[in-house]
């Protein structure tokens, strides 16, 4: 299996940081996936499960007759997912460690593969999306949600959000294969064509955080990023003064964040 991993130190309990993708993009996500063809009975792969909200959901969305299959390449996700799915009592999905690169391995054919928010984990993107168009069966449905981190935004302006158009390469630059994209998003509608797809949409979502409560938010599952930060060149100092920043941000009543945008691309498997 790929040694890729998240960024984040993931605990033993999942992420809780990553659960702020379920609250900001859950309603829209399942609008996507039912524009594009969810229904029951089909039999669907949801690459980087996460802990199994989004999973669970078109579970109960195939019914008894169709099946889910989560995967995940980090165990504390996986196992979070399989408590949240037999907590609720869902007998219609199963989950894997597996990686995005190894999902041949699963020996199992698909009516649709979904993952938000995956590829820009990655090395090999056009590896991970070739893949995907060699699980589905004819006429499969590839949904995918990729982030464009470039589009996050403070107003007023805070160096503690939305800096990320000055210290990363233009929402359009082509990134080598071998460097993670944080901005996949804008490019999957390319990358899918390429891959084989007929896209039949493209749809950008891009939540906005007004409230105190929703740019609590920035905060959440902050303290998983401070490994990967202090490794990028933060000092301790400076991870300090950045957790500071944002709190102003949330308590600043007049300012904004911008959270990234999420580039939703639905195609069919030619």
């Amino acid at each position: 299996m790929s040694s890729e991993k998240y960024i984040v130190d993931i605990g033993k309990n999942g992420s809780i940081g990553l659960g702020k993708l379920d609250y900001l993009y859950n309603p829209t996500t399942q609008e996507f996936l039912l524009n594009a063809g969810l229904k029951p009975g089909l039999v669907v792969l949801d690459i980087g499960c996460g802990s199994g909200a989004m999973t669970c959901w078109i579970a109960e969305q195939v019914g008894p007759d169709g099946l889910v299959i989560g995967i995940e390449n980090d165990i504390n996700q996986l196992n979070a997912a399989k408590q949240r799915a037999a907590d609720a009592g869902i007998n219609n999905v199963r989950f894997e460690l597996c990686s995005a690169y190894d999902i041949d391995s699963i020996n199992q054919q698909f009516d649709m593969v979904y993952c938000r928010f995956l590829l820009h984990h990655l090395h090999e993107i056009t590896k991970a999306i070739d893949k995907i168009h060699e699980v589905l069966k004819p006429n499969g449905i590839y949904a995918a949600e990729e982030g464009v981190v470039n589009y996050a935004f403070s107003y007023p302006t805070s160096a503690a959000w939305g800096t990320e158009s000055s210290r990363l390469q233009p929402v359009w630059t082509d990134i080598p294969e071998d460097n993670r994209d944080p901005n996949i998003g804008v490019k999957m509608v390319t990358k899918m064509k390429r891959a084989g797809f007929n896209v039949k949409s493209a749809k950008i979502i891009h939540p906005v955080l007004v409230t105190r409560e929703e740019k609590k938010l920035l905060l959440l599952g902050m303290d998983e990023m401070k490994t990967f930060y202090l490794s990028d060149g933060y000092t301790e100092q400076g991870w300090n003064e950045l957790v500071k920043q944002t709190e102003a941000i949330v308590d600043n009543d007049e300012q904004i964040a911008g959270f990234y945008g999420s580039c939703q691309v639905a195609g069919i498997k030619a």
